[in-house]
């Protein structure tokens, strides 16, 4: 399905069409017309970030990351519990050992502190380039529905709701897209998941 323009580049495009056909009056639509849903409109707009974060599916993206998020942090309070121990314990026996000695397992300590350190950060955009990822899914499912709504009233393009200096309020189309989304795709569980290898395990001090 071809997907929905949007921005100044498809409002350009329509315009020029508009413009090649021949020239018509237009009556402006009142907006007690347009509330009764039986005007159609060539531009619609369309607030994308409360889509996302307004429909069912967007929110258990949103949870999911969340989630993911949480558990790295307790994963690294964990870690930075358990290397600081190991820290006190290496300074106390430091009286008892010979300068080398006390010097190789710090090196080897400072050693598996970084390497921790890079492991996490590894862990932590894994993360978000998951979530970048699931974003991408959620507009290529979205730009179907926004296509869906758009046959339904005839529109031409959907600009950013940002962009409108002045329009009627039933051009916008978000509420619309995000019932349409929920009763359509829902939470986004029975969508097929992409494949991934096997979890990262979690690195042990």
């Amino acid at each position: 399905m071809r997907r929905p323009a949007f921005g100044l580049a498809a409002l350009v495009m329509a315009l020029a069409a508009a413009s090649a056909a021949p020239a018509q009056v237009t009556a402006v639509p009142d907006q007690g017309a347009l509330s009764q849903g039986t005007v159609q409109m060539p531009f619609v707009t369309l607030d994308e970030a409360r889509l996302f974060s307004g429909s069912r599916y967007g929110q258990a993206l949103l949870a999911e990351l969340e989630t993911e998020q949480k558990a790295l942090a307790t994963e690294n309070r964990e870690i930075e519990a358990e290397l600081a121990r190991r820290e006190k314990d290496l300074t106390e026996r430091r009286p008892s050992l010979s300068a080398e000695d006390f010097r190789a397992l710090a090196n080897a300590f400072n050693t598996e502190v970084e390497d921790h350190r890079n492991a996490q950060k590894s862990k932590e955009r894994a993360i978000y380039q998951r979530h970048d990822e699931a974003r991408l899914r959620f507009r290529d499912v979205a730009n179907q529905v926004l296509a869906q709504v758009m046959q339904e009233r005839g529109a031409l393009a959907i600009i950013a709701e940002e962009a409108i200096v002045l329009g009627f309020r039933e051009i916008d189309i978000t509420d619309a897209a995000i019932a349409r989304m929920d009763d359509l795709v829902g939470d986004g569980s029975s969508l097929p998941r992409p494949e991934s290898g096997p979890p990262a395990q979690p690195a042990s001090p």
